[in-house]
């Protein structure tokens, strides 16, 4: 993909993508959403904007919108951020973008009052969220490796893919 901007935002998608399976796990798994689910997370915050509470239905809808912004907006965060980090292997590259949204999460959750406290959290759930935020990370950070990989033609010789002619 030649625009890099463009890269970065379908590599946040596909990383959100990849999320929405493990989601599925996660909540099996736990028998519940966990309080930083997108759906408990759009019911507490847009609760609070609208002055009324959300229905389970708007607030699956709002989930789905939120998390169509979010995961591509970190994608095009993440593909400013790692042309500092040239030579990284693909799973540290992906693990300080889930490090670094992990971090901001627990950051912004106190901060929107978007989940109950931290501390009433699970173990488990406290898991899941380090799971989700690694995988997404990694599933992001190699769909930008594919994305702006170089093509190499049949003589061996690489080719630029960002429009300039080879130097």
């Amino acid at each position: 993909m030649r625009n890099p901007y463009a890269a970065a935002y379908v590599a946040g998608a596909v990383g959100t993508g990849a999320l929405g399976v493990l989601v599925a796990v996660r909540n099996a798994s736990l028998g519940h959403p966990p309080p930083y689910s997108a759906r408990n997370i759009a019911r507490h915050v847009l609760s609070r904007l609208l002055g009324r509470k959300l229905s389970r239905r708007e607030a699956a809808d709002w989930a789905f919108a939120l998390r169509a912004g979010y995961g591509p907006l970190l994608g095009m965060g993440w593909g400013l951020a790692r042309r500092r980090l040239p030579g990284w292997p693909l799973v540290a590259s992906g693990a300080l973008l889930g490090g670094g949204v992990l971090g901001f999460e627990r950051m912004a959750f106190p901060l929107f009052q978007a989940t109950a406290a931290e501390s009433t959290w699970t173990r488990a759930e406290h898991a899941w969220l380090f799971a989700q935020t690694a995988l997404f990370g990694v599933v992001t950070e190699a769909t930008m490796r594919w994305l702006t990989r170089q093509a190499v033609p049949r003589s061996g010789t690489a080719v630029p893919t960002s429009g300039q002619a080879p130097g």
